[in-house]
């Protein structure tokens, strides 16, 4: 109270975000001279400050999987490489929407990135399913992850007995983008890559065939 009286103009109050325990708190501080003489802390009201604050503590693999997000961002960059008018999602965006309302750690947890980023797409979001799957069905019933990556045509990989019964791959962006398909031995190492499956099974296969056949008796090999 004395150095109130005495010295008012070297009396400054400070006040920063800080943490306890995962909650986000205001620090207020009576400084004098560099000095704290007191000290107090209260809870912090949600906000772009406390946003901001927790921001560098909160990374995509806690909201997340960092797979995922790189999948569908890429997703989205084909599609507008092809011509579709889709906006472009910010994963900071959606992190600002998810820390708008948090006060603390607890309240970032079980947040939907995903969810938040397919927000910004809007109508947009059935026209991506659409023109570039996340996964595309073979003959057998199983289901198989569409990989896309910058440009490059989107690829695909099983192995060559799945894609037995089909006389052409898929093709994305409305059909105008044939996969590039990874066509596995048993062994999960690639055989042949190809977007071009009817090519495959009358210039390849046949000699493929009979290689494959000594390697793996077990597996069948028709020739048709």
């Amino acid at each position: 109270a004395w150095l109130l009286d005495a010295s008012p103009e070297r009396v400054q109050n400070e006040t920063e975000l800080a943490m306890q325990g995962k909650r986000v708190v205001e620090r207020h501080r009576l400084m004098y001279r560099g000095i704290c003489i007191d000290e107090s802390m209260r809870p912090a009201q949600a906000g772009p400050a406390v946003a901001a604050f927790l921001r560098p503590q909160v990374s995509i693999a806690d909201l997340a999987d960092p797979e995922a997000v790189q999948s569908l961002l890429a997703r989205v960059a084909f599609c507008r490489s092809q011509g579709l008018d889709l906006p472009e999602p910010s994963v900071d965006a959606a992190l600002d929407v998810l820390l708008s309302e948090a006060v603390s750690l607890h309240d970032v947890v079980g947040a939907d990135l995903m969810a938040a980023l397919r927000t910004q797409l809007g109508d947009g979001g059935r026209a991506l399913d659409e023109w570039a799957p996340e996964w595309w069905n073979l003959p057998r019933g199983r289901r198989v992850k569409v990989h896309y990556a910058e440009g490059q045509p989107p690829w695909l990989a099983s192995r060559l007995q799945d894609f037995f019964g089909l006389t052409a791959g898929p093709a994305f962006a409305r059909g105008r983008v044939p996969a590039v398909l990874h066509l596995l031995a048993p062994n999960q190492r690639p055989v042949q890559l190809t977007s071009d499956l009817a090519g495959f099974w009358q210039r390849h296969y046949p000699a493929l065939r009979k290689e494959l056949g000594r390697r793996y008796p077990r597996h069948a090999w028709p020739e048709d």
